[in-house]
């Protein structure tokens, strides 16, 4: 006498699952115990996996992001513009401050790039082209910065993380907020 699982299995089509966890998708197709085996061998593998690589994730909240520089940045109808004194800021971090400005003003729809011109750099920070190009040179290579284009410049996901947990809270105490 056949057993339970070999009468499902032989009554019909395979059993077909689809798995979707975040953007994964896995699909199973077979007989009803290989399915659950597989399934469940899927899921102890993968899902660890992706909740240590979420863990290990850095990305951009805009909406904290904007919270966070309010009072140091405002958008105006021709873009946003630095509200705080920046005079405490060391060269680096003013770069970063509108390299992390220019980014911004894209993610709020004000602006169709990310990137800035080292030449906007140089008027916006009043810094020499030389200071202005070694203080580049510095956040990209620290991943901070990086070049788009020639003379063209973006703040990373890093860069944007370091601009608002230091570089903000500085501007904010610097305003005595």
């Amino acid at each position: 006498m056949p057993d339970a699982s070999q009468e499902l299995s032989s009554l019909g089509p395979p059993l077909e699952v689809t798995i979707r966890y975040g953007n994964l998708e896995k699909k199973i197709s077979g007989r009803p115990q290989d399915v659950a085996t597989a399934t469940l061998t899927f899921l102890m593998a993968v899902v660890p996996q992706l909740e240590l690589a979420a863990r290990l994730s850095m990305s951009t909240d805009l909406t904290e992001l904007t919270r966070d520089c309010e009072g140091v940045i405002a958008i105006t109808p021709e873009g946003l513009v630095v509200t705080a004194p920046t005079d405490i800021l060391a060269d680096r971090e003013l770069l970063l401050l509108h390299l992390a400005k220019a980014r911004i003003a894209e993610m709020v729809g004000k602006s169709k790039v990310e990137t800035i011109q080292s030449s906007e750099l140089i008027a916006a920070t009043k810094r020499t082209a030389g200071t202005v190009a070694g203080r580049l040179s510095e956040l990209c290579a620290e991943n901070l910065a990086e070049r788009k284009g020639k003379g063209e410049y973006r703040a990373t996901t890093l860069g944007l993380n370091v601009f608002q947990q230091t570089i903000l809270p500085k501007l904010k105490q610097g305003r005595g907020a």
